[in-house]
């Protein structure tokens, strides 16, 4: 009886594993979802909310203002301060990166994230800081360079899920 049904894990267990494109979109979701959160806690509490990109650790993390002096330092009573994410490790299979697409439509800066420093920092009104034009994060598959999505920022700290499809291109 183990045996049997074993041999039925074997085959049906691989059917249920997320392709490249989901696994990269649903991180990219879950980006996006991240970031409105700061935003909206920058909003709520009237202070700077920051999210900090570690490119080469695969992760990110959210932070609050929470004293009001004007900084960061990326602290732990900080993300807590946030009372969102905290600091999120991307999926195994994600990684920051381009892979294959071009960059979204109205940025032409270069590299997985063209956010100042990797950090994208949101006024007490909720606004992009610095305002000059928005910034853009890109997640790909470690697997399949064609799998790819990007969320963009724009100055008024709205974010848009972006999904490249090599056929179509952005959409």
């Amino acid at each position: 009886m183990v045996t049997l049904i074993a041999v039925a894990m074997a085959i049906v267990a691989p059917r249920f594993r997320l392709s490249e494109e989901t696994e990269v979109q649903l991180a990219g979701m879950q980006l996006a979802q991240d970031i409105d959160v700061a935003r909206t806690r920058a909003l709520t509490t009237r202070t700077t909310a920051r999210v900090a990109f570690q490119v080469l650790a695969t992760r990110y993390g959210g932070y609050l203002d929470h004293d009001g002096d004007g900084s960061f330092s990326e602290s732990t009573a900080e993300w807590q301060a946030l009372r969102g994410f905290g600091v999120r490790d991307l999926p195994p299979r994600v990684r920051f990166g381009r892979g294959s697409a071009p960059a979204v439509p109205d940025n032409s800066g270069g590299g997985a994230v063209t956010f100042p420093g990797n950090r994208l920092e949101f006024d007490s009104r909720g606004l992009v800081t610095p305002r000059d034009g928005f910034g853009v994060v890109y997640l790909q598959s470690t697997t399949n360079a064609n799998a790819v999505v990007a969320v963009s920022v724009s100055p008024s700290g709205s974010p848009r899920l972006w999904t490249w499809k090599p056929s179509t291109g952005w959409q």
